[in-house]
Parts: structure tokens; sequence; C-alpha cells
């Protein structure tokens, strides 16, 4: 399986914020644990520095990941990643960060990524640690805190 990121545009957007972790399929502008993609498309938009992309494996769409420097908190930041219901426990959130942090490591500035989940979210806090990620002790916006260093 190849997993990929790939640029949001005119010949995807619509498949990407239809991709949805509710199992019921059903679609909200809050999920369980993360905003809607449509939400964070407009959110990159507004606020410069959000980079967008569809994650892939191989030619389906499986996921979307929205990361960069956020300006409010001053620092680089996973600020979403999310696997499609369709396509959880296979392994494409892992291959995804993975890219992810490669991408992020090659901007100059960008010595440390942190990135927040809800502390009821197990299956994130479990991925992050095992990615290298190390709890900061502190809490952002009621979600706790992570760190890697590059």
């Amino acid at each position: 399986m190849e997993v990929s990121l790939k640029d949001i545009d005119e010949t995807n957007w619509i498949q990407c914020i239809f991709l949805t972790t509710d199992t019921d399929n059903k679609h909200y502008l809050q999920e369980e644990f993360v905003a809607s993609n449509a939400v964070s498309i407009a959110q990159s938009k507004i606020e410069k520095g959000w980079i967008t992309k569809a994650i892939y494996s191989d030619d389906t769409m499986v996921g979307f990941t929205m990361y960069g420097f956020s300006k409010e908190d001053q620092c680089f930041e996973i600020c979403r990643i999310m696997i499609d219901h369709k396509f959880q426990r296979k392994g494409y959130g892992r291959k995804a960060i993975n890219l992810v942090v490669r991408e992020m490591s090659k901007i100059k500035e960008c010595t440390e990524i942190y990135i927040s989940f809800e502390p009821e979210n197990h299956s994130a806090k479990k991925l992050y640690d095992e990615v290298g990620f190390i709890n900061t002790g502190k809490m952002l916006d009621d979600e706790i805190l992570y760190c890697l260093k590059i």
C-alpha cells in the first residue's frame, strides 16, 4: 500500500469534504475528535500558514491533514489529521503522520512539531506515542499537547 499526500484542488475538494470519521457516515462541522474537513479547508484560506493535503492510498482518498505554522500559538503544528471511518485501523494514519513529519522537517525554521488531541482519543495517543511525540504536560484548548523534536 503506497500512501501519499496530494494537494486539494478543483478535482478532489468535494470528495475531501465528504470524508468523515463518523461510522454512520453523517457529516458534522465538529466530529467526535476533529473538525470537519470543510471547516479546515475554509480555515486554511482565512488563516495563512496552513497547508492542506488529501491522504491517498494509491488512487483512493482515505484521509485529510492540515499542518503548518500556527500564528495563534507561534509554533509549527499538525492541526488536523483524519482517516475516513472506512479506512481506519489499516495503518494509513501512521504512514500519513510520518509523511507529514517528513514534509514539515524540510522547513528550515521547524525544529519542533506540536500536535494536540482530546484526552478520550486513546487511538491518537497510542499513535503519537509510537511515532515519537512526547507529552509536554500542558493542555491546549482542553487537549493534551504533544511535541516532536526534529
